[in-house]
């Protein structure tokens, strides 16, 4: 008699994810606002293929154009629009959700353009780029930008000045002004610490001072630094961006090592109320090891190198600040940080994951690689040597770094010795 297998009940040894699928620990840390707005959170995909392509075909017979620049200026901005249909359409959301996910697709798909015009303008000699600006972007281009310093007088007080006692002070408050505090506002979106905030405000005005000698603009009189930059602008930008964040529930993403139910006098409590407003906290534990130390102190160079890369390229390549072609990358680019700081965080603070998320990814490769840039057409502009007190100052920050180096590596040490016995 022949014994039939008994069959035994394995489970499902593989499943087939949709392409909706978010894994519950990730969906866990979304804002769900497409509840009672279903409206907006609906594909559209063949309507937008449909609608893309109609539109394409009937701006190629409207935007007709006798020059060669001209149509290769206005196919780019055509194929970048293109290309913004499919990343909004496809590309995987991001660990911020807010305002709209497609807003955040929307910057990916800006972002890998952006990156590829980076790469193909790298491959020019610095003649063929300026030749190129000038005949596909705009024939203004190419030309030397005016020379202006905000440090021609410094002083504060000037009683013969008709309009005003205080003129310099006053003059100064032009349209970049709100630009200055919208920015610093947005960058505490980025960071979402007030103390590595205001501290990071303080290290780029440093940065000014360094490079004032090669960058005319960065000259600026004491009460600019103090006054203007880091009281009215920065701060009032930091401060703006905090309660944004309070306001809208945005997390907070915290650096200090403080223990939750240490009890503390009434004038730290006091003085932490009125200089470092609190939120809830995501740890970013910066001394806890070596190698957290050396992330977050790459967060912290990296966000300096995203500012001077702006400065100096627009230098170099001589395109003025106030050009649309400058305004293509500084906009889009701050509100990208924001998510790319967020995939950063979640790379160095969560243990399970071990690669750099794609949008913290994109953003090294943006920044870098305006760097190489940088360094392709630089030769011959920057000559003068730095003074002797910026080299002091830099010999006297690094020391400070590799003591601080070594005596986390020293109790890291210690640590895992105690751990062992």
């Amino acid at each position: 008699m022949e014994i039939s297998p008994k069959k035994i009940d394995i489970g499902i040894q593989c499943e087939v994810l949709q392409r909706e699928y978010i894994p519950p620990n990730i969906q866990s840390t979304f804002f769900h606002e497409s509840e009672g707005w279903s409206i907006f959170y609906r594909s559209r995909t063949i309507s937008l293929l449909i609608f893309m392509l109609v539109t394409l075909y009937i701006t190629s017979y409207w935007f007709q154009s006798s020059t060669l620049q001209e149509s290769a200026y206005i196919g780019y901005i055509f194929s970048f629009l293109a290309f913004c249909a499919y990343g909004g359409s496809y590309f995987p959301n991001t660990l911020i959700q807010r305002p709209h996910p497609l807003f955040w697709r929307l910057l990916q798909s800006w972002a890998c353009v952006y990156m590829m015009s980076i790469v193909f303008l790298i491959y020019f000699t610095p003649e063929q780029l300026q030749q190129f600006l000038q005949q596909f972007v705009d024939p203004k281009l190419g030309r030397p930008l005016p020379s202006k310093s905000y440090a021609e007088d410094c002083r504060f007080y000037t009683p013969e000045n008709e309009h005003s006692k205080f003129y310099n002070l006053t003059s100064s408050f032009d349209v970049f002004v709100p630009a200055h505090i919208f920015g610093w506002t947005v960058k505490m979106w980025i960071l979402r610490d007030f103390k590595l905030a205001m501290f990071q405000q303080i290290a780029f005005e440093f940065m000014e001072i360094t490079f004032r000698h090669w960058l005319p603009n960065f000259w600026e009189c004491w009460w600019d630094h103090v006054i203007l930059d880091i009281i009215v602008c920065n701060t009032g930008g930091i401060v703006v961006g905090y309660y944004t964040m309070k306001l809208f529930g945005m997390k907070e993403y915290k650096w200090s090592l403080r223990k939750e139910n240490r009890k503390d006098s009434w004038f730290k409590n006091f003085k932490r109320l009125c200089l470092s407003p609190q939120l809830d906290k995501i740890e970013w534990k910066v001394f806890s090891s070596v190698k957290r130390f050396l992330l977050v102190i790459w967060f912290l160079v990296f966000m300096n190198l995203c500012d001077l890369s702006f400065f100096f390229n627009k230098f170099v390549l001589q395109i003025n600040t106030a050009h649309n072609v400058m305004k293509f990358r500084v906009f889009p680019l701050g509100f990208f940080s924001i998510v790319a700081a967020r995939d950063y965080y979640v790379y160095i603070s969560d243990e399970n994951v071990t690669r750099l998320g794609p949008n913290a990814w994109l953003m090294h490769a943006i920044v870098l690689g305006e760097w190489v840039l940088f360094f392709r057409n630089y030769q011959g502009i920057f000559v003068e040597k730095f003074p002797t007190y910026i080299i002091i100052i830099w010999i006297g920050i690094f020391t400070l770094f590799i003591i601080t180096l070594i005596s986390i590596w020293k109790r890291e040490r210690r640590l895992n010795k105690l751990k062992q016995s």
